[in-house]
C-alpha cells in the first residue's frame, strides 16, 4: 500500500492535473492537432507535423526535459508545497475581519480566485521582464530556441520557489477577504486545489502556446484571451514583438494595460535570445549558474 501511493505522488508531481502534460490536457490537444492537420494538409505525416525531430531532438528541448525533471522533483519533495502559503493568509485574513454574511456559490469562487490569479501572474511576468535585477532569471525561459509544451517548464529552480510564493501570498489575501466578508467558508478547499476554470483554460489549447503550431483566435477572441500564437509572439526575437502579450490565461490584461499584440495570419517568428550566448548553449550549467552570477546587477 505504501508503495503504490509513493508511485501515485510521483505520477501526481509529473503528470497530475496540475501539469500541462496530464493526459486529461495532451489527449485532447492531440486530437484536435489532428484535425488540424487533417485542414491544413501539410503534406507530411501527423506525428511528422505534430513532433518534427528538428525541434524535438534540439538541444534546447532536451534542456527542456532536464529542466523539467528538476522542477517535477522540486514538487515532488513538497518544497514548493511548504513556500505555498495560501491556506495560512487566507486562515487569517477571514480571522481578522470576521465571518461573512452574503453567500458564494463555489462557482463564483473559482471564478474569482481564476481571474485575481490570472491578473496576478499578468504583473509578475511583466515585473520578471522589466526588472533588470530579477530578469535574468526569467531570461533562461525565454533562451529556448525551439518550443514544446515542456517549455513551459524551461524556468530556473530559484524562479520555480519565488513565484510560486507571491502568487500565493496574493491568491491567499483575496480568499481570506472572499471567506471573511462572504460567506464563502465550505469552499476554502477548493482555494488550495485545482480551480475548474484553470482545468477548462489548460484543456483548451493550453499545450500550443509553447509549440511550433501557430493558431490564432482573431482579433475578437484575442482581446478576451491569449491563443497560442499570441504567446508564440512573445517568445519572438522580431522588436516589434518585444514587450507584448503578457498574459497567462487572459488577454484583457494586455489590452487594459496597453501591451497587447493581436496576429494576422501567420507571422514567420524565432525563439530564442540573441544577447545571451550563454544560455543559448544550452548547457544544464549555463542554465543553473549564468542567471545566478548575472542576478541582482540591474
Amino acid at each position: 500500500m505504501r508503495a503504490d501511493m509513493e508511485l501515485m505522488d510521483i505520477y501526481g508531481a509529473f503528470f497530475g492535473m496540475q501539469s500541462l502534460l496530464a493526459p486529461e490536457y495532451i489527449v485532447p490537444a492531440t486530437i484536435f492537432a489532428f484535425g488540424l492537420w487533417l485542414w491544413r494538409r501539410p503534406g507530411i505525416g501527423f506525428w511528422a507535423w505534430l513532433t518534427p525531430r528538428s525541434i524535438w531532438g534540439h538541444r534546447s528541448h532536451r534542456l527542456d526535459l532536464i529542466l523539467f525533471g528538476i522542477g517535477r522533483l522540486l514538487v515532488l519533495s513538497g518544497l514548493l508545497t511548504r513556500l505555498t502559503v495560501t491556506p495560512f493568509i487566507a486562515t487569517w485574513v477571514a480571522d481578522a475581519i470576521g465571518s461573512g454574511a452574503v453567500e458564494m456559490s463555489p462557482w463564483t469562487l473559482a471564478a474569482l480566485m481564476f481571474v485575481v490569479g490570472d491578473l496576478t501572474l499578468y504583473w509578475m511576468h511583466r515585473v520578471l521582464h522589466g526588472w533588470s535585477a530579477i530578469w535574468p532569471l526569467h531570461a533562461l525561459h525565454h533562451s529556448a530556441e525551439v518550443m514544446t509544451p515542456l517549455t513551459a517548464y524551461r524556468h530556473h529552480p530559484l524562479m520555480q520557489l519565488i513565484v510560486p510564493l507571491g502568487y500565493s501570498a496574493v491568491i491567499g489575501i483575496v480568499s481570506g477577504l472572499a471567506i471573511g466578508v462572504l460567506d464563502a467558508g465550505p469552499t476554502v478547499a477548493e482555494i488550495a486545489g485545482v480551480n475548474a476554470f484553470l482545468v477548462i483554460s489548460h484543456a483548451a489549447l493550453a499545450n500550443f502556446r509553447h509549440s511550433h503550431v501557430w493558431i490564432g483566435y482573431g482579433p475578437v477572441l484575442e482581446r478576451l484571451f491569449i491563443s497560442p500564437a499570441q504567446h508564440q509572439i512573445h517568445h519572438s526575437t522580431l522588436p516589434r514583438h518585444h514587450g507584448r502579450n503578457f498574459g497567462e490565461v487572459l488577454s484583457v490584461w494586455d489590452w487594459m494595460f496597453g501591451t497587447l499584440y493581436l496576429t494576422r495570419g501567420i507571422e514567420d517568428v524565432q525563439f530564442g535570445l540573441e544577447d545571451e550566448p550563454k544560455l543559448t548553449t544550452h548547457t544544464l550549467r549555463a542554465a543553473l549558474w549564468e542567471p545566478l552570477r548575472r542576478l541582482g546587477r540591474g
